[in-house]
């Protein structure tokens, strides 16, 4: 399986799980058919997309499990500009303090995994240091 694939494999995940996690939330559901359709068709859109409107500016949020840094940030990057993203910024609005330890534990574990694929695709001569947590 190559790097790319891994990312969207992980990022389709992600995106499923979240579903099942607040069923309530449709545009989770929604994002995640709308980024099948895009692994389908462009899969390295996706990765382009996650990496200039997510990685750039939450990489160290999302290393760190900042949650106040990811919500200041990643509200004023994400609105309007990766928006099959947007619908997971409603977990950490509306229900982070309702999800348990393990399955926030889940999401910040997603979003690493997410991040150190994208770096290693992205910008190979850095990623060793991610992948080491630092």
């Amino acid at each position: 399986m190559s790097l790319l694939s891994a990312f969207t494999t992980q990022l389709v995940q992600f995106f499923d799980d979240l579903s099942e996690t607040v069923p309530e939330e449709k545009s989770i559901k929604m994002a995640a058919e709308a980024i099948k359709g895009a692994k389908k068709i462009n899969p390295k859109l996706l990765l382009d997309l996650f990496h200039e409107h997510i990685y750039k500016d939450l990489k160290i949020p999302i290393y760190e499990r900042d949650l106040k840094g990811l919500n200041e940030i990643g509200r004023m990057k994400i609105m309007g500009q990766f928006n099959e993203i947007m619908p997971a910024i409603t977990i950490f609005d509306k229900h982070w303090h309702t999800l348990s330890s393990v399955t926030q534990d889940s999401i910040w574990k997603y979003m690493k995994v997410l991040c150190v694929l994208c770096e290693r695709i992205k910008e190979p001569t850095t990623s060793a240091g991610a992948i080491n947590g630092q």
